[in-house]
């Protein structure tokens, strides 16, 4: 930065020192102690502009640190290349109007840059890796300030910068981490440290570095929700103070510690070969000076907030390549954050230390073969390297050549049967507990897997007793008699059924619905011993009429359903007692014909 005479002899005295910054508190200071970074003292005329951090993972986003790890041991490799349009506004460094209207809008008009990226996973839990980013090419111009160092009230100062490329930036050290884990390993919590080391090019870095070691402080998670995959990092990045023109005063530029944050969702496709998504990601100032930096916190300068969309597909033996693309603008435009970027990039992944049989390479199986090396099983594959060496290999399933046949799956659903809790029935893919090899349907239609159902073939609604879930609640089937547990009401001397048998018969034929099995059911209508034999085997035989209708008329079929009247013919207790008359008079539902292959699960 070029300050007054004033100014700069005042920055040479001044050394960087390890006191505590302002408003990031406790953990600020003790990370400022821990890292050595300088608290009042400038140390160039420029810092690190660019506010996209690549994670360079495998399975990471263009902007987003995942806490997911391969299961494998892995060595990964990945070259991002990416372009900003107007990272930094001149609106941002000055607040002079006259300076705004006699100058180009952008101090920075063009960033072309490349990050490179390696590291390991291991453990199914650790991440090391490193990210160099390297400016190639950077356009830009300071912008006019009428030949005069002051702008504004004293003691405000205007700052020219290096604009032109190439630059180099600050090599970033990753130890990531998984904290916890779900055992389905949809959800993931992390921790994370990042070193940025010096590499920058000196005080004329243009925007590559920020010329003294800063650490970065971060928390990741992520969790699965149906086919998405939420993902979410936030930290702090403790950071050498630095600024452009007088902050102090409100008329520049001033970074130091920042609060940075990024959220975003990825969906998966064709089993994972495929993915896209979307980023939030931004930052914003945590402190204030009154030498430096002025106040960062929340302001507009300095909370850069953009959006990035990107796909990525994988490619190659066994997936071990991938490729990417994103593209975003800002949504605040504070420093930084670009009026466009776009990213693409390219990556590897090999597999180390691994523990699972290779199938041998065909070429020297055939030489060995040609050799007369023993072959116990006659498949071709010497004993020698082969992993079956008394199984012969059937050259099919995911491993072909490793000696083994493929294990056998008799209703083939693609699940081995000994992992297949059903290996005579195929899983149908349908129900709660896909993946175990049983199918998970739910037989009578009423909203509950079977696997929950305590009626599986006789409809009912939820209930929080396991016993009783899914079950009807008026009737009951009993061998081939469907126990009613309410009778059916009618108007006395009447055929006329009350409204408040409705729901019961609605059971009865739900119940026929959902098992075309019974061929056959009989309705049968009785009465107590009071009036004549004729009048009451007439009211029977006309209430179990009634019954038919009001179950044909809700969608089962008649040729299903007989109805008989046996009025006082089968009385089932004693005709002198109230009580007994009343249980006399009933309609009962009768299973004539079922089928074998659908009997009713009671």
């Amino acid at each position: 930065m070029t300050y007054t005479r004033a100014r700069s002899v005042e920055k040479l005295k001044q050394r960087p020192s390890a006191r505590a910054a302002l408003c990031a508190g406790a953990l600020s200071a003790a990370a400022a102690t821990l890292l050595g970074l300088p608290e009042a003292s400038a140390q160039q005329q420029t810092f690190h502009l660019d506010r996209l951090e690549v994670p360079g993972a495998p399975g990471d986003g263009i902007a987003l640190f995942r806490p997911a790890n391969d299961p494998n041991n892995l060595v990964y490799g990945q070259l991002a290349v990416g372009y900003s349009l107007r990272p930094l506004r001149t609106a941002t460094i000055t607040t002079d109007r006259s300076v705004l209207t006699r100058s180009r809008s952008s101090v920075i008009q063009d960033q072309l840059s490349i990050y490179g990226s390696v590291g390991f996973e291991l453990l199914e839990r650790v991440i090391v890796g490193a990210t160099f980013p390297v400016t190639l090419v950077q356009t830009g111009g300071n912008p006019d300030y009428g030949g005069s160092s002051i702008i504004g009230p004293a003691p405000s100062r205007t700052t020219t910068v290096g604009t032109d490329g190439p630059a180099v930036g600050d090599i970033r050290l990753d130890l990531r981490g998984t904290v916890l884990r779900s055992q389905d390993r949809g959800s993931a919590l992390g921790a994370q440290v990042s070193l940025f080391a010096p590499t920058g090019n000196g005080s004329n870095t243009n925007f590559g570095g920020d010329g003294a070691t800063s650490g970065l402080f971060m928390v990741t998670g992520e969790t699965k929700v149906k086919s998405f995959v939420l993902v979410a990092n936030t930290g702090i990045h403790f950071r050498p103070r630095n600024s452009i023109n007088d902050p102090v005063n409100g008329s520049g530029l001033g970074v130091g510690n920042e609060w940075r944050w990024a959220v975003g969702a990825f969906l998966p496709l064709k089993d994972g070969k495929y993915r896209i998504g979307a980023t939030i990601f931004g930052q914003t100032g945590i402190e204030s000076d009154t030498k430096i930096i002025g106040d960062t916190a929340f302001t507009g300068r300095n909370t850069p907030i953009e959006w990035q969309a990107e796909g990525r597909m994988k490619l190659g033996p066994a997936d071990h390549y991938w490729v990417g693309i994103g593209a975003g603008t800002l949504i605040a435009g504070g420093y930084g954050a670009p009026a466009f970027r776009g990213v693409a990039l390219f990556g590897t992944y090999i597999p180390i230390l691994e523990s699972g049989a290779k199938s041998p390479d065909k070429k020297a199986m055939r030489e060995r073969y040609r050799s007369n090396a023993p072959d116990r099983d006659g498949d071709g594959i010497p004993d020698d390297i082969d992993a079956c060496p008394d199984e012969p290999e059937d050259h099919l399933g995911n491993d072909p050549n490793d000696g083994c046949p493929q294990p056998p799956d008799r209703d083939g659903d693609g699940i081995p049967d000994m992992y297949d809790k059903c290996p005579d029935e195929p899983e149908d893919k349908d129900g709660i507990d896909d993946g175990d090899g049983c199918p998970e349907t739910d037989a009578d239609n009423d909203g509950i897997p079977d696997t929950e159902d305590a009626c599986p073939k006789e409809p009912g609604a939820k209930n929080a007793d396991p016993k009783k879930n899914g079950c009807p609640s008026f009737i009951k089937v009993e061998g081939n008699v469907v126990r009613i547990l309410q009778q059916v009401h009618f108007a006395t001397g009447s055929t006329n059924i009350l409204p408040d048998s409705f729901p019961m018969l609605q059971e009865i034929a739900n119940l026929l619905k959902a098992n075309p099995g019974i061929k056959r059911m009989s309705i049968e209508g009785h009465t107590d011993n009071r009036g004549g034999a004729d009048m009451n085997k007439k009211l029977s035989q006309g209430r179990a009429n009634s019954v038919m209708a009001w179950l044909v008329a809700h969608g089962v079929g008649g040729e299903r359903l007989e109805a008989h009247g046996y009025g006082l013919e089968k009385p089932i207790d004693d005709n002198n007692t109230d009580q007994g008359r009343a249980n006399n008079r009933r309609v009962e539902f009768k299973i004539l014909e079922e089928e074998d292959t659908n009997k009713i699960r009671r």
